[in-house]
Order: C-alpha cells, then sequence, then structure tokens
C-alpha cells in the first residue's frame, strides 16, 4: 500500500481522536472522588445483573400489521402472563440507570449500552415480503392499487426496537407496552418520564432522534393531556379516575419541557442559521407551554410551601412529583435574566420538600430513586449542600438492605417487602431503581 501524505493526515487524525478519548475518559475518571468510584462500579455490575436477569428474547411484538420479534425485558422474574414485557414505568429505571451510568462513564462500552437501549437496531431498507408486496402492486397495474400496497409494505416494515418500540402511531404517543396496540388508554405522565429518559440519553449521545422522540412524547402531553376548559394535566386518556387531574404528569410534564427548552436552546446556539430559528421558536413554544403548566399548578393544585398534590380530592405531596417540579423551576430560572421569579420558587420548593421529606423516603425505590436524582442535579446548578448527603445515605442502605440472593436489588432500602411500596415481587423497577441511584450519585454526588 503505498503511504501518501492525505493517508498519513488520515492516520494521524484518527489517532489523535482516539487519544483525546481517551484522555478525556481518563480525566473524567481522575476527576471522580472515592464515594463516585464506588458507586460506579455497583451501578455498572448492577446494570449488567439486571439486564441478564430480566432480558427476553422469547417474545415479538404487534406492530399494527405483524408479529415482530424483539428483544427486551421482562416485567419481573419468571413470568409466564400473556404479556410479560416491561411496561413503560416497568422499565424506566433501567432506562435512567444506563443514562445515568454512561453519563458518569461515557467510555464506549456504555455509550453502546444506552445507546442499544433507546434507539436499538432498525429493520432493514427492504425487510422480507417488501419485494413481493412490490411485484405484486405492479403487476396490479392500476395506480391507486399500487399506491395502497406500497403504503402498507412501509407500514408492516416500520418496526421500532428499543426504547422507541413503545411508539404507537394510532395514538402519536408512546403506549404503556411495546408494540402498537391501536387506540388504548395511554398515560400523559409516562410519556414524560419515557421522554426525560430520551433526554437523559440525548445529552450522552448527542443524537438528534433522541431528541425528537423527547419531542413527540411532550407534544402529546401537551395536546392531548391539558384540560383547555378547566386546565390541569389529567393522567390519562380515559381521564381516570373520575376525571380526576394528576400531580406525576403535572410535575413530569413539566420537567419535560423545560428540559425540552433547555436542549432546543443549546441546539440552536451551534445550528446553521437556517435551522437556527426553527429550534429557537420550538425552545420558546415548549418553555411558553411549562410555563402555563406551572403557573396553573401553582395557583390550584399546590399546598401551603408550593408542593403539588397528588390529586384535586388528595393534596399529599409527593417526593417524586416535587424533584420534578423544583427542578422544572430551577430550569426557568436558568432561562431567564436573573434575579427572577423562578429562582425564588425554586429555592423555597427545595426547603419546603426537605422539611416535608427530609430523609423519611418510604414510598418505595422506583419513586424515590427519581427525587432524589432531580434533586441531585438541582444541587450540582445551586451549591445547595443538603442534597448529595441525603442520596448517599439512600444508596448505602440500598446496598446494605436492597440485595437478595441472586445480587439483585429487589427489596425496599429499608429492607422490606415490595408489597408495602406498591410493587410485586421480583419486579425489574424495583431492581433498577437502586442501580439509578448509585448511577446518579457517580454523575453528579458527592
Amino acid at each position: 500500500m503505498t503511504v501518501t501524505p492525505y493517508r498519513l493526515l488520515r492516520f494521524a487524525t484518527a489517532a489523535l481522536c482516539v487519544l483525546m478519548a481517551a484522555l478525556a475518559h481518563a480525566d473524567a475518571a481522575g476527576a471522580r472522588s472515592a464515594q463516585q468510584t464506588s458507586a460506579l462500579a455497583l451501578a455498572e455490575q448492577g446494570a449488567a445483573q439486571a439486564r441478564s436477569a430480566f432480558k427476553d428474547t422469547r417474545h415479538g411484538i404487534w406492530n399494527g400489521h405483524r408479529n415482530v420479534p424483539l428483544s427486551w425485558y421482562d416485567e419481573r422474574l419468571r413470568s409466564h402472563i400473556k404479556y410479560p414485557l416491561a411496561t413503560i414505568w416497568g422499565a424506566v429505571p433501567l432506562f435512567e440507570a444506563l443514562a445515568a451510568i454512561a453519563t458518569a462513564n461515557p467510555s464506549a462500552a456504555n455509550r453502546r449500552t444506552l445507546d442499544a437501549f433507546a434507539e436499538g437496531s432498525h429493520p432493514p431498507g427492504k425487510p422480507p415480503g417488501a419485494r413481493a408486496a412490490a411485484h405484486r402492486a405492479r403487476a396490479a397495474r392500476r395506480a391507486r392499487r399500487q399506491l395502497v400496497r406500497r403504503v402498507r409494505a412501509r407500514a408492516a416494515s416500520a418496526v421500532y426496537y428499543g426504547a422507541e418500540s413503545y411508539w404507537d402511531p394510532a395514538m402519536h404517543a408512546f403506549a404503556p407496552y411495546p408494540g402498537d396496540r391501536g387506540r388504548a388508554n395511554t398515560w400523559f405522565d409516562d410519556n414524560s418520564w419515557w421522554g426525560i429518559a430520551f433526554l437523559d440519553a440525548y445529552r450522552v449521545l448527542h443524537k438528534p432522534r433522541l431528541l425528537r422522540d423527547a419531542q413527540s412524547a411532550f407534544d402529546f402531553v401537551a395536546r392531548r393531556g391539558w384540560d383547555a376548559a378547566g386546565g390541569g394535566l389529567w393522567w390519562n386518556t380515559d381521564h381516570s379516575p373520575d376525571g380526576q387531574k394528576s400531580g406525576e404528569a403535572l410535575a413530569a410534564g413539566s420537567l419535560l419541557g423545560a428540559l425540552l427548552a433547555q436542549a432546543w436552546e443549546q441546539a440552536a446556539a451551534s445550528a446553521s442559521a437556517g435551522a437556527r430559528g426553527a429550534e429557537e421558536a420550538t425552545s420558546t413554544r415548549d418553555a411558553q407551554t411549562v410555563e402555563k403548566f406551572m403557573s396553573w399548578g401553582d395557583a390550584h393544585f399546590a399546598d401551603l410551601g408550593g408542593l403539588y398534590a397528588r390529586t384535586q380530592s388528595d393534596a399529599t405531596p409527593m417526593p417524586y412529583v416535587a424533584g420534578p417540579e423544583i427542578e422544572a423551576k430551577e430550569l426557568l430560572c436558568l432561562r431567564a435574566p436573573s434575579p427572577n421569579q423562578y429562582c425564588a420558587q425554586a429555592s423555597r420548593l427545595a426547603s419546603a420538600a426537605y422539611q416535608r421529606f427530609a430523609y423519611r423516603l418510604n414510598m418505595g425505590p422506583q419513586f424515590d430513586a427519581i427525587y432524589l436524582h432531580w434533586m441531585l442535579v438541582y444541587a450540582q446548578q445551586t451549591g445547595d449542600a443538603r442534597w448529595a448527603p441525603m442520596a448517599l445515605a439512600f444508596a448505602n442502605d440500598a446496598h446494605a438492605n436492597a440485595r437478595v440472593g441472586s445480587g439483585l436489588y429487589l427489596k425496599a432500602w429499608d429492607g422490606s417487602d415490595m408489597s408495602e411500596h406498591q410493587a410485586e415481587p421480583n419486579m425489574l423497577r424495583t431492581d433498577a431503581a437502586s442501580v439509578e441511584l448509585f448511577g446518579w450519585l457517580a454523575a453528579y454526588g458527592p
């Protein structure tokens, strides 16, 4: 092979890129504290165990036209039910755990694992049967019939893998169970939690597709979840139970929109002149929607401390609602010229949450990990030193009390049975929530 100056330049450039990546990872590793290093080791080990224990390659999903294979995860161990795969609420702790691990340690292996979960593989350009379908369409000799068959062939091959497999074109939303199941009851808080996880993955992988996935989830919440007559966000498209508005949907939807506004603003800063205007407009629209959500919530859905209620008939604040509410306010604070009303509101809410919940987090790992995640992020942004020791204390509890003989974290953080914490035995969400906490401590902890 002739070695030309161009080839030498290419080789040198490639080697430099590899070296810079290695140095970046080395710098990140060197910058981690001993506690972060220990948390990362627990998170990486826990994620590997969860992915192995809950993996399911036996079940396919229905994409509206045919059953297609899907390599995914079960809702619980040794499940023999008709629909064993994890729901969004069951899978989101693992999605967030993988995002946290890749945030703390963006190695090639961790990025690949996160990418496979978020987006997965895609069907080939000419899936099985497409050639035969095209031949039948040509043989019909009628333009309309050709068009119909082509549309059907494309629809039949539009299979999503990974987290995108929950996308339901009939609802223009992420459905509770993977695969297109038609016009089924769909949850607004599910779409927000899933969209937030897509954004956490986007911040590591920088793939625009993931940003668009998150935006699609938020568009559904804003379009179908908001009560245009009375305000507030319903829990689901059936408006059950009894037409009640939902604190989970309100807080998670507000956080998703605020994160999107920030992401689009950052994307606009590095975009071409032609794309910048559209991205800035999307950022502004998302932020205005969040302000609408939270203005209604502050006026109609908050207790005296400002923390959002569970429902209209249950005024109880919950930690996993408070954390997203606080971080959404902090993101609005960072967006506007400082000082502004949102900065004071976020600080006041953080103090109200600390006083209300303190170290008494016992809803269950699947709930409390969400609270601690966003309070760790808030602490990084503000320097509020109350939250990292709290997260570390609960991580120590999880490591000491939640593990069972298999090494999975299948108990609550105090060692109690998960039947006391709104879960069934041996669930993915229980195990992955502890792993998620370890991951966010590795990324944002002391």
